[in-house]
């Protein structure tokens, strides 16, 4: 099965990004749409370095399993996924929603590391955006989690033996969901796993299957 990935850099107006398109044709109402955020490590300006982690390896691995358009964006050098930051990914995920006529009731979120801080926080900040939350290894406020998303689908993951954020993070975020009496949520902690849960967690095919039947 033919993959494509579509790279544009600084030159596009906004943030850097890369576009994973389907092969075929998009269903009636258009493709679901995964926006992933990166790690530290694939800050740039090329529009390529942060697929080539995370979602982006899976994808070319299994495209079978990604029937979706996935944004990936990529955030500048010395920066986090924050701030006037999220601002211009929230612009640039509407501005491609609308291009590539998408399905607006299947826009899903993910990250890993920095990006798992940074979809929690985008979440909290725009939780009436998207159908379902896959943070992988991140952190946030558990008070912001529990006031915007006791509605939200979630699916949480995280090696227990991670030496760069450590697991009790998505533990204590895990307690904050259920307080809000969120019936929608996993959390997948992985024993003898360190800071890499994401090659473990874009690969588990309940995990994308739950990811694919939420909607808004």
């Amino acid at each position: 099965m033919k993959v494509r990935f579509r790279y544009f850099d600084t030159k596009s107006g906004n943030l850097p990004f890369a576009l994973y398109v389907p092969q075929g044709q998009p269903p009636a109402l258009g493709w679901p749409l995964v926006l992933f955020l990166h790690g530290s490590g694939e800050r740039g300006q090329d529009g390529k370095k942060q697929a080539g982690v995370g979602i982006g390896p899976a994808i070319r691995e299994n495209p079978q399993d990604w029937p979706a358009l996935v944004l990936m964006p990529q955030c500048p050098e010395g920066l986090t996924w924050g701030g006037t930051v999220l601002e211009a990914v929230y612009t640039l995920l509407n501005e491609v929603q609308s291009e590539a006529r998408a399905d607006s009731r299947r826009i899903y979120l993910t990250g890993l590391s920095m990006g798992g801080h940074g979809a929690w926080n985008m979440a909290i900040r725009y939780p009436d955006k998207f159908a379902a939350l896959a943070p992988i290894c991140g952190a946030a406020d558990p008070f912001g989690v529990m006031f915007n998303l006791s509605g939200m689908p979630v699916w949480n993951f995280h090696g227990d033996d991670d030496p760069v954020v450590p697991v009790e993070f998505s533990r204590v975020l895990e307690q904050a969901l259920e307080k809000t009496g969120n019936e929608n949520i996993h959390f997948t902690e992985y024993a003898g796993v360190d800071h890499n849960s994401w090659d473990r967690a874009y690969r588990e095919r309940e995990f994308i299957k739950w990811l694919f039947a939420q909607k808004r």
